[in-house]
């Protein structure tokens, strides 16, 4: 908003200095180019800022894989320990790497000024970061004030929804299915089926799927739809969308709970 202000006052400015030297015509056209020219220059410059910051969020995620990776083969080839011990600190790891990135998001926040709707995409970022942390009542205040261009923005709002016991979710997902395409729409339509189902919504979940399909061509996509047809939504899964889907934390991997079990009975063999 800033550099709209900024651009319309020196276009004013040069148009009616212009308007006295050479006239009317030759002023409006100084005055316009003055005020592209603006608000370019300040685009260019903010731009600059935020890929910087941009490249520092990529190498602090970039390390923290690295290391986490490092770590997980490092027990992999002499196994030490509690495996959930080992679990527990690699999140504990990676959740202080996500803290460092909302950190440097947060350095973009003076440069929304510039920039119409960049707070709101500041807050879209931080959502989902969030999110990642668990820290549902911060994804909470952001929600209202977000962006909802990506799939997984709007996921995210729906799961917290559902999460709620809300209305409306049905609202956000109208709004948005026409506007998201390809691989940004398939967590959009594997969320909703997913809650229809629940809902015991089968006939509404089943077309929802049928949409999905023909929009995404997902292949967990088709499952769950074939699944519905034969009438056996107990099949119903997403886990085909891997950490895409357990990322909103609505179910738990069931390899994750087999390893549970397995190890309780050989913990309590009889």
């Amino acid at each position: 908003m800033l550099t709209l202000f900024i651009a319309l006052v020196t276009g004013f400015i040069i148009g009616t200095l212009s308007t006295s030297q050479w006239g009317y015509i030759w002023g409006t056209i100084f005055g316009l180019a003055s005020m592209v020219a603006i608000q370019i220059v300040i685009g260019l410059i903010v731009r600059k800022k935020v890929n910087k910051i941009n490249l520092n969020i990529q190498e602090i995620m970039t390390e923290a894989q690295k290391s986490i990776n490092r770590k997980i083969q490092m027990f992999q080839r002499k196994p030490q320990g509690n495996p959930k011990l080992m679990q527990q600190q690699l999140e504990k790891e990676q959740n202080a790497h996500l803290r460092k990135v909302l950190e440097k998001i947060d350095e973009m926040r003076p440069l929304s000024k510039w920039q119409f709707l960049f707070a709101r995409q500041i807050n879209t970022m931080k959502m989902i970061y969030h999110y990642q942390l668990r820290e549902f009542d911060q994804v909470d205040k952001l929600i209202p004030r977000a962006l909802y261009f990506d799939g997984r923005a709007v996921a995210i709002k729906m799961a917290r929804m559902y999460k709620k016991n809300q209305e409306g979710i049905d609202k956000v997902f109208e709004k948005k299915r026409k506007k998201l395409k390809g691989a940004n729409a398939t967590l959009l339509y594997a969320l909703y089926s997913w809650i229809l189902v629940k809902q015991d919504k089968l006939d509404e979940a089943l077309k929802v799927l049928i949409e999905g399909k023909a929009k995404t061509s997902d292949e967990t996509i088709a499952r769950n739809w074939e699944m519905l047809v034969n009438n056996q939504p107990k099949h119903f899964s997403n886990a085909g969308l891997g950490d895409d889907w357990y990322s909103l934390y609505l179910e738990e991997p069931k390899v994750k709970a087999q390893r549970q079990r397995q190890s309780q009975s050989q913990r309590h063999p009889f």
